[in-house]
């Protein structure tokens, strides 16, 4: 099973894919995790230059190489789908769409650069506005973290998005343990437990 954490920057998604996976480690679930971009490939490298303005590159090209970042880690995917019963991904191609399309892309175009990876059972929205999202960080911005009127647009997509596609919507303004406790909810309902 392939649970997908999905939400604007600040949302609380490592947070909570960390709290999912020591919540099914304790129950003896055997889970692994992974989370995008993954800044520690080679790909993932030329995003990180990308994001912090080292790099400029049109939409097209970005896009390309979020989707190149994920296949790279094909591989990787697969091996732990073998070994686990559960993986957690801290963002994964929903978000190349939500931000492909906030940045005037098709939605067919994105959804291509995906088509073949494995398919998520599961998806969490973690809904934050904006400006709970720019309270939450005062370190450094990325380039899209810097942008309030992109952000917002951001979260008007996720939204819209995740209602159109059926994904579970989960207001993260309340407590972590709160999400966590309605995430631990779905996933128990999405197993049958």
């Amino acid at each position: 099973m392939i649970i997908v954490i999905e939400g604007g920057d600040q949302a609380g998604k490592k947070t909570q894919t960390e709290l999912l996976f020591k919540a099914l480690k304790r129950i003896k679930i055997k889970t692994a995790t992974f989370s995008f971009p993954d800044y520690t490939t080679p790909i993932g490298k030329e995003i990180e230059k990308y994001l912090s303005g080292k790099r400029n590159f049109p939409p097209q090209t970005i896009h390309c190489l979020l989707a190149a970042n994920r296949w790279e880690k094909l591989n990787d995917i697969l091996k732990a789908q073998s070994k686990n019963s559960v993986l957690i991904m801290n963002r994964y191609y929903q978000s190349n769409l939500v931000y492909g399309l906030a940045n005037g892309l098709k939605q067919n175009w994105l959804e291509n650069l995906d088509a073949g990876l494995p398919k998520p059972d599961m998806i969490i929205l973690l809904d934050v506005s904006q400006k709970e999202s720019f309270h939450r960080k005062k370190t450094r911005r990325d380039k899209f973290e810097k942008n309030k009127p992109f952000l917002m647009k951001i979260s008007k997509i996720y939204r819209q998005t995740a209602k159109k596609k059926k994904w579970k919507i989960i207001d993260a303004s309340q407590s972590k343990e709160i999400i966590h406790q309605e995430i631990m909810k779905s996933f128990s309902k999405k197993i049958g437990l």
